[in-house]
């Protein structure tokens, strides 16, 4: 039996064939920018398309190595992954704490009823309507006080509150029968064993989606980082790539090396945890 394959569906395709080359065109440059050297750029407009996108020399790795090693004049002798091991650190140890205040908090707004339950909830989703510019300078005094300034732990304490990772688990624990808890009950199971061994393994594809936008959301963060640390050793990746930033001169193709290389572990997670992202955000926005 023919499939038939309606005109919708061909614009579609149509539509998400140049949606999915519209998105990959910066990664693409970025990459081959990454291997020309400045003469290269500057010549640009002298040269046709093929030489404006393609380098001379594709195996010519004096960029990347240049910024690995810190070789890169913007960097000062700092090298670069040096700003990649701090974001793995941030990242890596503000995961865990944010993982249990997220799922123990939907656990209970998912499967307890308390009075105000809804109120408080909504409110506390209501934090991600909060920009991280209003809070900034309460949260930046309280660190100062605290002594956090230049410390890992003064970068990561705004990412140990996730209102999304809270409502994500809460709406794919909502979809998890409360039989499942009764019978831990009937066996004798306390509560935290229920949770931790019965409702968080039947979740994987959400705990897989929070990790995973959870890691990017740290990754990426720039506005806190920029704040609390002041030391060139202690700046994480996104800091670093902002060295690459001059109004007088640019390295373009240093700079498209950094890039490159501060993307390589996200595109590593993503690839990873792809398909367990659709299944999570599908759950979560499908009631039982």
């Amino acid at each position: 039996m023919k499939k038939h394959i309606s005109i919708g569906m061909i614009f579609s395709r149509i539509l998400l064939a140049l949606f999915f080359i519209f998105v990959l065109i910066p990664f693409v440059m970025v990459i081959f920018t990454s291997f020309k050297s400045t003469m290269e750029i500057n010549d640009m407009p002298n040269r046709d398309l093929f030489h404006r996108i393609f380098p001379d020399n594709p195996l010519d790795f004096t960029n990347l190595i240049n910024v690995f090693t810190g070789k890169a004049a913007q960097l000062n002798g700092v090298p670069f992954y040096r700003y990649i091991i701090n974001s793995f650190i941030i990242t890596l140890l503000s995961l865990f704490p944010a993982f249990i205040l997220a799922s123990t908090a939907a656990y209970g707004f998912a499967k307890y009823s308390f009075p105000g339950k809804n109120i408080i909830f909504y409110m506390f989703l209501g934090l991600v309507m909060i920009p991280m510019e209003m809070i900034s300078i309460p949260l930046f005094m309280t660190v100062s006080k605290l002594r956090m300034v230049n410390t890992y732990i003064g970068m990561m304490i705004p990412s140990f509150i996730s209102a999304f990772g809270t409502f994500l688990l809460k709406e794919s624990m909502e979809q998890i029968s409360n039989s499942y808890i009764e019978a831990g009950r009937i066996d004798g199971a306390g509560e935290f064993n229920i949770f931790s061994r019965l409702i968080l393994p039947m979740l994987s594809g959400p705990i897989v989606t929070f990790i995973v936008i959870k890691c990017t959301w740290s990754w990426n963060d720039f506005f806190w980082p920029l704040l609390v640390v002041s030391t060139d050793y202690m700046k994480p990746v996104t800091l670093g790539l902002s060295r690459f930033s001059n109004d007088l001169f640019r390295e373009y193709g240093q700079l498209n090396a950094a890039v490159l290389l501060s993307l390589i572990p996200l595109l590593l997670v993503f690839i990873f945890g792809n398909k367990q992202i659709k299944t999570g955000l599908m759950g979560a926005g499908i009631k039982g």
